[in-house]
């Protein structure tokens, strides 16, 4: 299935905010999205997010993208970054795993 580029951005996109939206939640305490707001481009350390939630989300992200480097969310530093980096290098598997979110959503 061939997606295109800026849609496929658009959907990884989504899934990443997913992604860290459940690591906020499993946080302890929890965080609340409303005191940690973002956006596709506020970087992660401004999320709040500590190096236990990096870990969450790089496990939660290898789960359906296979290995990945450690040092991931340092190097792309926002949603927006970590996106294009998906889409550019794992741009097959990054068009499954939206192909299979929108689908479990319907």
């Amino acid at each position: 299935m061939i997606v295109e580029r800026e849609r496929l951005q658009q959907l990884t996109e989504t899934f990443l905010t997913r992604v860290v939206l459940e690591a906020f939640e499993e946080a302890d305490p929890p965080l609340d999205p409303e005191d940690h707001p973002f956006n596709a481009d506020t970087p992660f350390r401004d999320f709040g997010i500590d190096s236990f939630l990096v870990l969450k989300i790089l496990i939660r992200l290898e789960q359906a993208f296979g290995t990945l480097p450690k040092t991931l969310m340092f190097e792309h530093t926002n949603i927006q970054e970590l996106a294009a980096y998906l889409v550019d290098e794992h741009g097959d598997t990054a068009a499954r795993v939206v192909a299979e979110e929108e689908t479990s959503a319907t």
